[in-house]
């Protein structure tokens, strides 16, 4: 168990340091490359999608609001390339550290029994690494280091934490509920027990 998670914490921070390595990355020409594999599997989707809707009893004239919105959307994407490439930068900056920092939980959860200890650890490497992220970044041609990134970055490891607290919050109280249940029914046999 131990051996994967840190194959799993490696290959993600590496996953982010090569990323930070590449000079003047842009995601939009990698979406575009993703997006041409999806339009060849498209037709399944749509046929699938087709058959789906078929077997659905709705007005799907309903949902026209829906279709103008994305159209909306679509339109300004296109006119705006720029302001979706720096939204879709900040998102991917949120998703690879709120992934990182429960990575980083589950394999310190090996090391530190205490569950909340394991907890403040991982912010605070995740807090490290987000740091150290943006620093090496200074290094790379076309990129550069930004606390405001660093911010965003946090907000990741914050919601990946507040996950985190509230599984701990659920499962602990759920195991108390059983033990409480537990020790209820086997008082319970005891009483109804002869003699």
């Amino acid at each position: 168990m131990r051996k994967g998670a840190w194959i799993i914490v490696i290959l993600l921070i590496g996953t982010l340091f090569f990323l930070s390595s590449i000079p003047g990355l842009r995601v939009l020409p990698v979406l575009k490359s993703i997006n041409s594999i999806l339009i060849s599997l498209d037709l399944t989707v749509i046929r699938f999608s087709e058959w789906l809707a078929s077997l659905i009893p709705l007005d799907f004239n309903e949902l026209r609001y829906i279709d103008t919105l994305t159209q909306d959307f679509l339109i300004y994407a296109r006119e705006n390339p720029i302001i979706i490439e720096f939204f879709l930068r900040k998102l991917a900056h949120i998703f690879i550290f709120f992934i990182i920092t429960i990575a980083v939980f589950f394999l310190l959860h090996q090391y530190v029994k205490k569950s909340y200890a394991a907890v403040v650890l991982s912010l605070l490497m995740g807090g490290a690494l987000s740091y150290l992220d943006e620093y090496r970044q200074s290094f790379v041609d076309g990129r550069y280091s930004s606390m405001v990134d660093v911010f965003i970055n946090m907000i990741g490891v914050t919601l990946a934490i507040c996950l985190i607290m509230f599984s701990l919050f659920i499962t602990k109280r759920g195991r108390c509920r059983i033990a409480h249940h537990e020790k209820s029914a086997v008082k319970q046999q005891q009483e109804n027990a002869p003699g």
